[in-house]
Formats: structure tokens, C-alpha cells, sequence
């Protein structure tokens, strides 16, 4: 096999894998349709249900075919996943066959060759005898996700991606809040959680004797979410919870080759979702511009590595993550005098970079990942890197810090494949202008150092537009990541310096 063919055999893995997902994707929504036309047939008369034999004939048949909708987008996310993972090991074993080949004729590897065809050949099976109707979900075991990987990211990676279509329709089916555990796909946990989104928003226009089932108050950041989603069906919903916290990703990370999360920081919720999406999306345009590849985040168009689109098809496709994971301060009063909301949900931002990690790392390359604290985000960022679990992250950078929740860097660590060890000094940057003024609350220690200080550590850089002066006091926290400023440009320089 020529370098040209084993390419194509790498584009066309590729293409089919992003097919399947999207496709995986669309009909679980088709199966959420039905469902609730079957909800809609079983109400009463006046609500516009059917009553008699033909409406009992009419929601057994639109219930049916949500059965096998679900059945069969299933078995679309499983194809993907597998064509993620064995696919790519095919590919690998074609490239070095190659290789060998090139350099020494007939010492090619055929045997390695063969086993990842043949792994690869039978994990498809698995999708074909599920389709056929050969296993029914009914006659498999429970299966116990949390308590067989005791909520460990990585565990929960491996074990899902042994499970056939069968067991993990039955596990879906069983747990709605799946979609929520890092680990899973994310093309798996986008599919369930739309479906979830859509039964809460459903909920809360159906309010009960309390008052609705998640509570009134979420249904505009809810809202607000499913609006986001629905502008672009490329965004993820990686992570929801009823409550109004949710983590969106611009393409699918786990195809990536760049990943770039950021922590919003004061007055930020699903509401401003939106807000924190776009500047995410920017310092993904703004690596691809610093990196020379012409690529920006993955909303922005064309075809990725199999995934998540990206400017250029298949080179240097950067994933934006906008992670609304935690409830952030209301207002800076409130963000001046505590560091609660930043540690109550330091252990989710690292729960979530190790299933980032995880899930990406199974298909052979490993794209790194830089997490942005912004303002009170920082503070979010250096609680859940004071863990000495580590964080999954390539890079951690602080941008407009208050503090980052510790005094110095060697308080902050990093998960490095499971392994973790202290933060190096180029790991850990700090982004300011000298006319912004909340770096300044550091001197008071209430939200700890701000990095990137000589008491703190890190590498810090300086982003004070050269015409600024007293004036920008007022907007210069609030314009790190507009276009065409300093800030941007170096934010976007530091992430495509990020291995």
C-alpha cells in the first residue's frame, strides 16, 4: 500500500466516523420528536390527545418507532466511537507497515496489520447484531457505571468503550443523567443530554403543585442553553444539570486538535452561555492565526479530524469550550469576599479536564488542552489545581486574576495520564494590562496570589494595549478577548505554544 493510499484509508475512517456521529446525533433528537408526539397522543381530548382504539393504535406505533429511533442512533454513536478508536489503531498499523516498507521491502509488520483489521471488524459486528435484533437490552446484566469505576474519568472511559450498543442502550435507558459522566463519548453524552434538556424545558412549562420540576428559575438559562445549541447544531452539550450549570463545546473535542475551555468568571451564567462561547471561539481563531495554520475554532466551518469543524479541513481543528459548570459570584461584592463558589466546584473542573483527557487520549493522539480562568474563573481554575489529584491540562492561564485561590505555584498541580506532579513555571501563565484594576484585589489575600507575580510564580505577561492609559481603566477587564487586541493576540500566542 502506497503512503497515498494508507492517507486515504485515514480520510475516509475519518469522514465516516463524523458522518456517524452527526447522524447518531439527529436521530436521537427524531426519537425525542416521537416520543413527545406520543406524550401529546396519550393527553386527554382537550389537550389534543386521541382517545379509543385508534389512538391507542396511533401511540403504540409512534412509541415503537422511537424504540428503534433510539436503537439505531445508538448504534450510530457506537459506530463513531469505534471508528474513533480501532479505526485509528488501523490506521496507525497502515502507516508504519508503510514505513517499513519503504525503507526495507518485505519488512513490513502484516501481522499488526491484520489484528487491528480484525478488532476493528469485529467491534463493527457488535453494531450489525444489534441493528439485526439479535440481543435484546432485556436480557443483559446491570451494569453499575459509578460503582464499577468509582467515578474515576479514566475507568469510566475504558468500561464504556467495551460495552457493545446493547448494554449501553440499557445503561442510557436507565440512568438520564448519564450524559453528565466524564468518560462517556462526547458525542454520547451531547445526545443525551439534548434529550434531557428538552424533557427539563417541557417540565418546567408543565409546572406542577410546587411549582414545576426544576424550578422556575432555571428555565431562562435553560432556555437561553437550548437557543445557544440551536444556532449551531455542531455545539456539545457535554455536561447539564438542572440547576442551570452546563459545559458547551463548539465541535467535538474528542477529535480535536486543540482543545481550549474557558471559566468565565463574575455575573456569568447560562444566560450569557452565548457571551462565553464567543470568546472562546476567538482564542481558538486567535491560536490558529498565531500557530500559522489558518485555523480557528471549530464552529467556524468545514470538516475536521473527523469531528468538530474547522477553517481548514483536517489540519489544526481547535475546539472552544465554554464551561458554565459552576454557579459564578452574582455580583463583584459578593466575588471580593469568598472563594466558596471557586472551591464547591474546583473538583467538577477536574472531574471534567480528566474525561476530556480520557476519552481523547484512546484514539492514539494526544491534543492539548488549555483551560482559561477569566477574572473569578481563575480563582475557579487555581482551587481545582490546588487538588493533588492534579489537573488533565497542558496549560492553565489566568487572565484579568483577582487570585487564583492559593499563594504559589507549588500548590498547583497537574494530572498527567493519571500520574500527577507540581505545575512548571511555563504551565501556569498570567494575562493582564496594567490598567486593569481587579488584579489588584490580590494584595488582599482574600482570593489568594495572583500568578505570574514574583511571590506566585508562573510566567507573566503583559498585555497593556500601547495606547492605553487612565482612561481604559474602566473596559480594560472587560476587552481581553475582543479582536485585534494585544490581548488576544497573546492569549491565542500562548495556546499555540501549548503541547
Amino acid at each position: 500500500m502506497s503512503p497515498r493510499r494508507a492517507e486515504e484509508v485515514a480520510v475516509a475512517i475519518d469522514h465516516a466516523e463524523a458522518m456517524a456521529a452527526s447522524a447518531g446525533r439527529g436521530i436521537s433528537d427524531v426519537a425525542e420528536d416521537l416520543d413527545a408526539v406520543a406524550r401529546r397522543l396519550a393527553a386527554g381530548p382537550a389537550d389534543g390527545g386521541w382517545s379509543g382504539q385508534v389512538g391507542a393504535r396511533a401511540r403504540e406505533s409512534v412509541a415503537d418507532a422511537a424504540v428503534e429511533a433510539r436503537m439505531l442512533a445508538g448504534a450510530c454513536l457506537f459506530l463513531s466511537d469505534v471508528l474513533r478508536v480501532e479505526g485509528a489503531g488501523l490506521v496507525r498499523a497502515l502507516i508504519a507497515w508503510d514505513d517499513d516498507e519503504v525503507a526495507t521491502p518485505g519488512s513490513g509488520d502484516g501481522v499488526a496489520v491484520a489484528d487491528s483489521d480484525r478488532a476493528l471488524v469485529m467491534r463493527l459486528r457488535e453494531a450489525a447484531d444489534s441493528l439485526a435484533g439479535l440481543v435484546d437490552p432485556d436480557t443483559r446484566p446491570c451494569i453499575d457505571l459509578a460503582g464499577s469505576t468509582l467515578g474515576d474519568p479514566r475507568e469510566a472511559a475504558r468500561l464504556w468503550h467495551s460495552l457493545g450498543p446493547v448494554d449501553r442502550e440499557r445503561l442510557v435507558r436507565d440512568n438520564p443523567e448519564l450524559g453528565s459522566v466524564a468518560g462517556l463519548s462526547s458525542a454520547t453524552r451531547d445526545a443525551i443530554n439534548r434529550t434531557r434538556l428538552r424533557r427539563l424545558l417541557d417540565a418546567l412549562d408543565q409546572p406542577d403543585e410546587d411549582g414545576g420540576g426544576g424550578g422556575p428559575d432555571a428555565r431562562p438559562g435553560l432556555a437561553a442553553l437550548a437557543d445557544y445549541l440551536d444556532a449551531d447544531p455542531r455545539r456539545h452539550l457535554i455536561d447539564l444539570h438542572p440547576d442551570g450549570r452546563a459545559v458547551v463545546a463548539s465541535g467535538n473535542p474528542d477529535v480535536a486538535d486543540r482543545v481550549v475551555t474557558l471559566i468565565p468568571g463574575t455575573g456569568s451564567s447560562l444566560e450569557s452561555v452565548g457571551r462565553t462561547g464567543e470568546r472562546a471561539d476567538a482564542m481558538c481563531e486567535a491560536a490558529g492565526e498565531a500557530g500559522g495554520s489558518g485555523t480557528g475554532a471549530a464552529s467556524a466551518g468545514g470538516a475536521g479530524r473527523g469531528g468538530g469543524a474547522s477553517v481548514d479541513a483536517g489540519t489544526g481543528a481547535c475546539v472552544s469550550v465554554a464551561w458554565q459548570g459552576y454557579d459564578a459570584p452574582g455580583s463583584i461584592p459578593e466575588a471580593a469576599r469568598s472563594l466558596g463558589p471557586a472551591r464547591a466546584y474546583a473538583d467538577d473542573l477536574r472531574t471534567f479536564t480528566a474525561g476530556v483527557d480520557a476519552v481523547e487520549v484512546m484514539d492514539g493522539d494526544d491534543a492539548p488542552h488549555t483551560v482559561v480562568g477569566y477574572s473569578y474563573g481563575s480563582a475557579t481554575l487555581g482551587a481545582a489545581a490546588s487538588d493533588p489529584r492534579g489537573l488533565a491540562v497542558d496549560r492553565m492561564i489566568h487572565v484579568g486574576s483577582p487570585g487564583a485561590a492559593v499563594e504559589s505555584i507549588e500548590q498547583q498541580w497537574v494530572d498527567e495520564g493519571g500520574i500527577s506532579r507540581t505545575a512548571r513555571r511555563w504551565e501556569v501563565a498570567s494575562v493582564a494590562s496594567r490598567w486593569d484594576a481587579v488584579p489588584w484585589w490580590s494584595v488582599t489575600g482574600v482570593l489568594g496570589e495572583r500568578p505570574g507575580t514574583a511571590e506566585f510564580g508562573g510566567t507573566p505577561v503583559d498585555v497593556t494595549e500601547p495606547d492605553a492609559g487612565p482612561r481604559s481603566v474602566g473596559e480594560a477587564h472587560s476587552t481581553y478577548f475582543d479582536r485585534g487586541t494585544v490581548s488576544l493576540e497573546e492569549i491565542g500566542r500562548l495556546i499555540a505554544d501549548t503541547e
